[in-house]
């Protein structure tokens, strides 16, 4: 090279000489060396983008079905869905979402994965995936049982999306870069999200960043400096071998991870669009079954509701009518219950011989008491608002045929008890689930006699009522309220089962006896 520098300087050519030695000297000096493929991060970008692929987000979103199975929030985690965690981690919800995501995964952790290998990048991207979303379900849950309403709001949320990983990604990059400017800006950011958004993963950023930074700082990595390009293409091939590689083990993850594909556009049901009443529905199409996820007005609270409706398959594609069935939520608990604790939609799909029908999951919280257990007290009008005010909206918004049945779980258990006794012939069917019969605080806190015995359905037992099964697990602390309802209805000549199964109170009873609880409600079966 010092020869060819001394005869471009004969030569007059001083300028290309000089421009030579920089391009050998200078070229990419200042930043970071990177020795190693980004072999993680070029899995996790390949897993998002087929995930991102099989699902049609690309071109119409995410199927919420996909989002409220496979997403994460607080709630499942309790539940015992675990599985959410991780999954939730490849869900993106639109173009804008996975365009964001992947560029965020190439520079927070590829950039940390080049300069400190791949065992370090997976060491903070499993312990960020999660830590974030783990430490904040425990305080929240922590929340919700001291009485929080915040709290126990924030757990019901929806998340998904691979930002704890970024977030972490950032700190252990911040930290091998040692710049403390960046390491302030970079915390700055991290809380002034908090403040601005509220959102869950901004919580999970808060656990995530100062993981990651404190892996980093523990692993320790070699001082980074960025390679002259005399070293040749050995690296560079490398680099691209591992990262196709790499992005077909993605590809392959993401095909498998959520198998049900994404179901084609119907045009007369798209995202976005009016029911027959008006009312704006957030729906998006998934096989074999649609969910729904919009509000109704409730003249009886004096506002708009929110519920998720779960439709059929074949629903967009004939002009059947089919049994309506309303499940109600635990407390504390949320609509979301059924589709992220019970899992409804896996299965449904599990029983092709059941009857399709429509489900209908309202949110069972009050205005003016929070945990209201489905019922009208001298505070709120909650039990018309969930039944007279629902069903007449359901009946005009979807093609119910008029029949409907209920179901619930634990307090949701005596809201399906009180909603059939309080207004007779609205429904069908009644399945309980770890269900209690007589009214109780802090619902009914503060209220006279009078109202506790006018909502409790042990008071009201009647001949004529509907059919009723009540399931409640053995070790249930509810059990003997079971046994006593069972009786007062038999005394009076209402039809019921009682079935005291193996187990407790809790979502694993729950998920393994809903299939009965269906079958009774579209009398398919007498028990479970």
């Amino acid at each position: 090279m010092a020869r060819s520098n001394a005869l471009l300087d004969a030569a007059g050519g001083g300028g290309a000489a000089a421009a030579v030695r920089w391009a050998r000297v200078c070229t990419f000096r200042p930043m970071a060396r990177f020795r190693h493929p980004p072999i993680v991060t070029a899995a996790l970008i390949g897993a998002v983008a087929a995930v991102a692929f099989r699902l049609g987000v690309m071109t119409h979103g995410l199927p919420l079905r996909v989002a409220y199975a496979r997403g994460f929030s607080g709630r499942a985690v309790i539940s015992g869905r675990w599985t959410t965690v991780p999954t939730s981690q490849l869900l993106t919800r639109d173009t804008f979402m996975a365009v964001s995501i992947v560029l965020s995964l190439a520079i927070m952790l590829g950039l940390y994965e080049a300069a400190a290998g791949w065992a370090r990048a997976a060491a903070v991207a499993i312990s960020s995936a999660l830590a974030g979303p783990l430490v904040v379900t425990a305080v929240l849950g922590i929340g919700s049982a001291l009485g929080i309403a915040y709290a126990s709001r924030t757990l019901e949320t929806l998340d998904y999306g691979a930002s704890a990983i970024t977030a972490g990604g950032g700190g252990a990059l911040v930290c091998v870069l040692g710049d403390r400017r960046l390491r302030i800006a970079a915390m700055a950011f991290v809380l002034g999200g908090l403040l601005l958004h509220h959102q869950l993963a901004d919580w999970e950023h808060l656990v995530a960043f100062p993981l990651g930074y404190g892996i980093a700082r523990v692993s320790g990595t070699s001082t980074m400096r960025w390679p002259a390009c005399s070293r040749g293409i050995r690296r560079p091939l490398m680099a691209a071998a591992s990262i196709a590689v790499a992005g077909a083990l993605g590809v392959v993850l993401g095909f498998d991870t959520i198998a049900a594909p994404a179901a084609p556009h119907a045009p007369n049901a798209a995202a976005g669009a009016r029911s027959p009443t008006g009312a704006r529905l957030s729906t998006i199409h998934q096989s074999p079954g649609r969910l729904v996820v919009t509000t109704y007005p409730s003249p009886s609270t004096h506002d708009r509701r929110r519920v998720l409706v779960y439709l059929p398959a074949g629903y967009d594609s004939t002009l059947d009518r089919y049994p309506a069935v309303e499940l109600l939520h635990g407390s504390p608990g949320g609509p979301e219950d059924p589709l992220t604790g019970i899992g409804l939609p896996s299965r449904v799909d599990a029983m092709p011989d059941l009857p399709r029908f429509i489900a209908v999951s309202p949110d069972g919280h009050g205005p003016a008491v929070r945990e209201g257990d489905f019922a009208d007290t001298s505070r709120q009008r909650l039990g018309a608002a969930l039944s007279d005010d629902l069903r007449q909206w359901a009946d005009a918004t979807f093609r119910t045929d008029g029949h409907w049945s209920v179901t619930g779980l634990s307090s949701g258990g005596f809201g399906a008890a009180y909603l059939a006794m309080r207004t007779p012939g609205a429904y069908d069917r009644v399945c309980a689930m770890s269900g209690y019969f007589e009214a109780r605080d802090p619902a009914f806190t503060g209220e006279p006699a009078a109202v506790r015995i006018a909502a409790s359905p042990i008071a009201h037992v009647m001949k004529d009522g509907p059919p009723t099964l009540l399931i409640v697990g053995n070790r249930d602390p509810d059990v003997e309220d079971n046994r006593l309802y069972a009786a007062a209805m038999t005394r009076v000549g209402q039809p019921n089962t009682l079935a005291v199964l193996p187990g407790n109170h809790g979502w694993p009873f729950w998920r393994a006896h809903l299939p009965g609880c269906l079958r009774f409600l579209l009398a398919t079966s007498a028990i479970p």
